[in-house]
């Protein structure tokens, strides 16, 4: 039998969470194995589509501290933040320079942001990549885990991480118990030309059937994300340009003209996954595979980066990082963040859509709270920033 190729840190999964992990672990002098079951010239790795990502201020600290934001990469800045509420009262207007930033994040597609990952982590010493290849099975003992590939190549390491999203087959085989929950929603994601063209605002409007964003992106265009039940989107897949532009419209409400030239679209199922405590033995789940969430305010990747900075804070000191005190120490600093961020993305999405007239009067009089309380507002900001406390040391703000 061929003998296994020792690595520190195993890392199934190499899409945005995983090749991210990889590139901070290493910086940190681990050895790092990535396993991605797509090949890199496919150009479908799920994690490198045309969606675009909300990547928050938090996240880009992170992502700047680890060096993947060096290279040529387009960022449109979002300074304001318009929240409102189709059919009620309740509007919101978040403004970054009124809390002493210049920028609330930034939006970048994920296919960019992913091959900048991808160029960082190939440049980065102590990165070993198997791809394309997929895990087949991994069995725990007191020293390592010994994981097989389907190739029939052997690895071995002091610790396994799950990075291969929601229907994570690691996950279930460490025993890491997790919820699943089918919002029977899914999201179609395509852009237009707004006339005006777009600048630095987003747009959240909350709707009787879903939320819809709108987000700056190149060239004066806006990505659209319309979440609806999933047969309605399977339905406006196959809308001609001119009905969607004319429902696009109608559905925006009267803020919103001169849509034209819609893209290419493409669709999402949304689904809730909870793992309260995403670590087994010598295993950890991080992002998607730990925690899926409803891109309701757009939280789902940065929830992801943030597991991965407090995992290189958690292991910062081990010199075994699959030892069961590293894990706990991890689990416990992720806890209270991860909890709450799927609590709030849930209350969300289940409120605004939620029919009867008491929770359409709550969800209204929230907003206007958040608009007028200035207290209320600063804690929206922070934690849409991605600031919950304990804020890792990669995703700290530097004078």
């Amino acid at each position: 039998m061929n003998e296994a190729h020792g690595h520190d840190v195993v890392i199934a999964g190499g899409g945005l969470a995983g090749a991210s992990l990889a590139i901070g672990l290493a910086g940190r002098g681990f050895d790092v194995a990535v396993i991605e079951a797509i090949d890199r010239d496919a150009n479908h790795q799920p994690s490198y589509d045309d969606r675009t990502l909300v990547v928050n201020r938090a996240s880009l600290n992170i992502l700047g501290a680890l060096g993947v934001l060096d290279g040529p990469l387009t960022r449109c800045p979002i300074r304001t933040i318009e929240i409102t509420r189709a059919g009620g009262f309740g509007h919101v207007r978040l403004q970054a320079d009124r809390h002493g930033v210049d920028r609330f994040g930034d939006v970048i597609v994920a296919r960019e942001l992913g091959n900048r990952l991808l160029e960082t982590m190939r440049s980065t010493d102590g990165v070993a990549e198997y791809c394309p290849e997929t895990l087949e099975t991994f069995a725990v003992d007191e020293d390592g885990v010994e994981v097989r590939l389907a190739s029939g190549t052997r690895l071995r390491s002091r610790l396994l991480v799950a990075a291969d999203g929601t229907g994570s087959s690691i996950r279930q085989a460490a025993g890491m118990a997790s919820s699943l929950h089918d919002y029977r929603q899914s999201a179609m994601i395509f852009n237009v030309q707004p006339d005006p063209a777009s600048t630095d605002i987003a747009f959240e409007r909350f709707t009787p059937t879903g939320p819809l964003a709108f987000l700056p992106q190149p060239e004066g265009r806006l990505g659209v994300v319309w979440i609806d039940r999933s047969e309605a989107v399977e339905a406006a897949m196959d809308w001609s340009d001119d009905e969607l532009i004319e429902r696009l419209q109608r559905r925006a409400g009267t803020g919103f003209r001169g849509f034209d030239r819609p893209g290419r679209r493409a669709r999402y199922p949304l689904k809730l996954l909870r793992t309260p405590t995403p670590i087994g033995r010598r295993c950890v789940a991080v992002g998607n595979a730990a925690n899926t969430v409803h891109p309701v305010s757009a939280q789902g990747f940065n929830l992801g980066l943030r597991d991965v900075a407090g995992l290189l804070d958690a292991l910062a000191e081990a010199h075994d990082p699959g030892a069961p005190a590293w894990l706990a120490r991890y689990a416990q600093s992720r806890a209270g963040d991860q909890a709450e961020t799927v609590r709030y993305t849930d209350t969300l999405a289940r409120t605004f859509t939620n029919p009867s007239l008491p929770f359409r009067l709550g969800a209204g009089l929230g907003l206007a709270a958040h608009a007028i309380l200035p207290g209320l507002q600063r804690r929206l900001v922070r934690s849409a920033m991605g600031f919950r406390e304990p804020v890792s040391t990669l995703a700290r703000e530097t004078p």
